[in-house]
């Protein structure tokens, strides 16, 4: 199971990896009249790993069936909600991990677990969340909330005849019916709780020598702008700044140059002014 994190406005993408492909599927659902396991064939065989993409805005994508429900946004987490559950028939039927663990894995020893089937839950809690004794646990100390793994206490059941195979579970519904921020408002709410920020955000040049600049609140529309540097010597133009749609509202991203070489500056530079204009 892999966790990364975006740059941008630090989403989450959880990858749940499995060797293969499936060619069909058994379905099935808590609700009343949907107990039954219904097979259906894919058109495609599809990939067994899975994938999950748990935004800012609160919503969680499933792409393995192109589903969305909605919990709180990250930054705005006060309980903890079940967003993805597995099921195994036994742990001797996964493959051993053949490569060298790294610093970024997290082992969890279940050896002392009896023989049979086991079931995890992947939640999205707050910050203060007490995970069982057999858990995984990422804290995002700044935005206020954690992503935990862990076993449950009671295994999760399958239906008859299904017993061995392995199981995913997803919940029909979220905390919500729709998304509770606009994705500009919780681009800015992630950056300004990661930086302690409340007001405008200016980062440092990464390695490409992009600047980017984090609005104390959404525009209207995309500003016009006008960067002063304090070295006269230095400069940014039209064509020097990168537009993304979805975030042109809450986000600018450019490049400063040297007005002799017209090279790229990828250093910090001292900035006097940044006026944004958007007609209000």
């Amino acid at each position: 199971m892999n966790f990364e994190t975006t740059d941008r406005d630090g989403s989450l993408i959880m990858t749940i990896r499995r060797d293969g492909h499936s060619s069909s599927r058994m379905t099935w659902s808590t609700a009343t009249g949907e107990h039954v396991p219904v097979a259906s064939e894919c058109d495609t065989p599809r990939p067994k790993s899975k994938k999950i993409t748990i935004h800012q805005t609160g919503r969680v994508n499933y792409h393995q069936n192109g589903r969305s429900i909605y919990i709180a946004p990250l930054t705005k987490t006060e309980r903890p909600f079940q967003i993805y559950g597995y099921r195994i028939p036994s742990l001797d039927k996964l493959d051993e991990c053949e490569g060298k663990e790294t610093a970024d894995d997290v082992v969890v020893d279940l050896a002392s677990l009896p023989a049979g089937p086991v079931s995890f839950s992947v939640l999205i809690a707050p910050i203060d969340f007490n995970p069982s004794s057999h858990a995984v646990k990422l804290s995002y100390e700044a935005e206020g909330y954690s992503v935990v793994v862990q076993l449950d206490a009671v295994t999760l059941s399958a239906p008859k005849g299904l017993e061995n195979h392995f199981i995913t579970l997803t919940p029909s519904a979220g905390l919500f019916a729709e998304q509770q921020m606009a994705e500009d408002q919780a681009l800015i709410a992630h950056h300004q709780a990661r930086t302690g920020v409340d007001g405008p955000i200016i980062y440092t040049p990464n390695g490409e020598g992009v600047i980017r600049m984090i609005f104390s609140v959404p525009m209207r529309i995309a500003p016009r702008f006008v960067i002063e540097l304090v070295d006269p010597e230095l400069f940014v133009s039209d064509q020097n700044v990168q537009r993304d749609r979805r975030s042109e509202t809450v986000m600018l991203k450019f490049k400063v140059r040297h007005r002799g070489s017209r090279k790229i500056v990828r250093r910090a530079v001292d900035i006097k002014s940044i006026e944004l204009d958007s007609e209000l």
